[in-house]
């Protein structure tokens, strides 16, 4: 085998193996486990003909491999109950979540009469069905499906990174980037999918580079999927306001009432600094304050026009500042610093400390010291 057959062959693999792993594991949130079990098997099926067709035995199995792509209508619906599985916290599939499945299911019973035909019948079927229009029809629903489905969930994942960020003061063990880069990497395989679709309409034979890119890709995808997915833990917040996430109740809470809760908040960050805490979360410091969560998230998204996440960071970021340049600070490692002011990673700290400042902290100490 070449170095891409066994790519694919190691993709395909991995995913049935990790799938069948994740639809066995009993622990966490194993609702989410499971549909990404379903989802990388069927995914790494899906891509099997092209091993087959490199192997040379696709002849043998290609009513079986032709007949895996209608599986496609499953790949949207999945990630999509997969999102909300790992996001919405108590999220259930139930009777309703079943018609997302339906265009799977007409597409099967369109298939039915191939099941029919003697072994003979279905190969000379499934030649003739090859880059047939209908064929071409079908494969551009499924991809004008997916696409759809991509989309929700990446609004999904935004406004989850949004709600996060209200709520909590670290999202270093809370990383969505790898959802965003799976549903990129499925929105650009299926739109090289989509563009050697309309290419072999126009009469191009861009076959062997379908062959190769696609498949490699989708492999990959199979990797990451099976890596992070496996490794990632729930992320929706640890503390949900249930009722108390609607929008600001306005009456509850005057402005003057919160002018002063505000000042009662900046006198409790000067003075207990409790941004020092790594695990600060809205609830702990409305618990300070004395007032509801809901009040203080509104009290900051108001009056400071910040997240919570933003305004936190913001303070510890100010004590950084000043340890940096500090005779006592100067002996101390960036991560060391990033550390004592309630950050859990030197990545994430860099991160806020050149949002906030323009410049990394390595070069705001240097700067500084320059002017010192």
């Amino acid at each position: 085998m070449d170095f891409i057959t066994i790519i694919i062959f190691l993709g395909i693999v991995q995913g049935i193996l990790v799938g069948i792993l994740l639809l066995t594991l009993n622990r966490g949130n194993t609702q989410a486990n499971r549909l990404l079990g379903i989802l990388m098997i069927l995914f790494s099926l899906s891509i099997s003909g092209f091993l087959l067709q490199r192997v040379g035995n696709n002849s043998r199995f290609l009513f079986f491999v032709e007949n895996l792509s209608s599986v496609i209508f499953l790949f949207g619906p999945l990630f999509y109950f997969y999102i909300l599985s790992l996001v919405k916290r108590g999220f259930r599939l139930n009777k309703k979540s079943s018609t997302h499945f339906i265009p799977f299911i007409l597409l099967l019973l369109f298939n039915l009469g191939f099941y029919l035909f003697n072994p003979q019948e279905k190969l000379l079927a499934e030649y003739s069905r090859m880059f047939s229009v209908m064929d071409m029809l079908i494969l551009g629903l499924q991809i004008i499906h997916l696409f759809i489905y991509l989309i929700f969930v990446k609004k999904i994942i935004k406004e989850h990174e949004l709600k996060i960020k209200s709520t909590l003061s670290f999202i270093e063990n809370i990383n969505l980037k790898w959802l965003n880069l799976t549903a990129n990497l499925l929105l650009l395989i299926f739109s090289l999918v989509a563009i050697a679709l309309i290419l072999t309409s126009a009469g191009l034979n861009i076959e062997p580079y379908f062959k190769t890119i696609i498949p490699v890709l989708a492999a990959l995808a199979i990797m990451g999927l099976g890596y992070w997915g496996f490794k990632q833990p729930i992320i929706f917040p640890l503390e949900e306001d249930k009722k108390e996430n609607r929008k600001y109740e306005w009456s509850s809470l005057t402005d003057e009432k919160a002018d002063e809760y505000l000042s009662r908040l900046k006198i409790i960050m000067i003075q207990e600094k409790p941004y020092l805490e790594s695990s600060l979360t809205l609830h702990k410091l409305s618990g300070m304050i004395e007032i509801s969560p809901q009040h203080l998230s509104q009290i900051i998204n108001v009056k400071m026009n910040q997240n919570f996440f933003d305004f936190i960071n913001c303070y510890r970021i100010t004590e950084a500042k000043r340890l940096l340049v500090d005779p006592r600070g100067q002996l101390l490692t960036i991560l060391a610093i990033a550390e004592e002011v309630g950050f859990n990673s030197k990545s994430s700290f860099n991160a806020a400390f050149k949002k906030i400042t323009g410049m990394t902290p390595t070069e705001y100490k240097k700067s500084m010291l320059n002017l010192s």
